[in-house]
């Protein structure tokens, strides 16, 4: 299966390489307004991890061995779809799962700012 994946990923590089249409893998398109780059409507339709096992494997790994990981919360839950991305989530967006905590927490104060992303430990 391995196998046929990675010959199915050589063989639409090469034919992309050939008729001109450029580079096609994750991340190689500039990145919009510094943000997450460009995507193919085809690399929509994978898992955010996918990539990010790769191209940033300390934030994967962050968010894999976090409580948000172990509990199968996807990156779109947080940080939206490829339409409507943030990078940096709003905190109105934490409120969907954790209103309660939201609650007890400063209004004026974003939740990174006292807890670690992704694993959400409180800072010391």
């Amino acid at each position: 299966m391995k196998r046929k994946i990675i010959m199915s990923v050589l063989l639409v590089v090469t034919v992309a390489h050939v008729s001109g249409a450029g580079p096609i893998l994750f991340g190689s398109a500039a990145a919009k307004d510094g943000g997450h780059p460009q995507l193919t409507e085809q690399e929509k339709l994978r898992p955010c991890s996918e990539c990010h096992q790769i191209e940033t494997p300390e934030i994967y790994d962050e968010w894999y061995n976090s409580r948000h990981g172990l509990g199968m919360v996807k990156c779109y839950q947080c940080h939206g779809t490829y339409e409507n991305m943030l990078t940096v989530p709003e905190k109105s967006t934490c409120g969907f799962c954790h209103n309660g905590a939201l609650e007890k927490c400063p209004a004026d104060k974003p939740c990174w700012q006292c807890h670690a992303v992704h694993t959400f430990k409180v800072k010391k």
